[in-house]
């Protein structure tokens, strides 16, 4: 923001609250304090200060907090909108650069996991029959 965009700024939230002066030396600290931010952004986190505590007053050190917050989070939505700057590579291109270890891994699990079947089979014990003296033909 420059000087003018802050002399704007201190003289909005004075009419919302006069405990806030509008003067020179006013001025150089909220232009200071705010000069990486936008008016728009310095603006809305006046307001969700106000809306968060009435009973204090607006200084420079908390609205910067607050437009350090909302412009993150700004940022943070315009990038989930324009997505990930290096696109995530496709799972199975690993498949294809080793096709080899790809297929000895998946047996392997292949193995473990008919393994741990039959164990959980013989745990309920052993092998169970189907009773189909309560079907019906169709």
């Amino acid at each position: 923001m420059d000087l003018t965009e802050t002399v704007a700024l201190i003289t909005w939230v004075n009419q919302h609250d006069p405990r806030v002066q509008v003067n020179k030396g006013a001025r150089d600290i909220w232009a200071h304090s705010l000069a990486p931010f936008t008016y728009d952004e310095c603006r809305q986190a006046v307001l969700e200060h106000y809306r968060a505590n009435d009973s204090e007053t607006a200084n420079p050190g908390t609205i910067r907090k607050r437009a350090q917050a909302i412009r993150g989070s700004r940022e943070a939505g315009q990038r989930a909108i324009d997505g990930p700057a290096h696109p995530v590579a496709h799972p199975l291109s690993w498949r294809r650069r080793n096709p080899e270890l790809w297929d000895e891994l998946f047996e392997q699990g292949r193995i473990e996991a008919n393994e741990e079947r039959r164990r959980a089979t013989a745990a309920r014990g052993g092998a169970q029959e189907l009773d189909t003296s309560g079907w019906m033909a169709a």
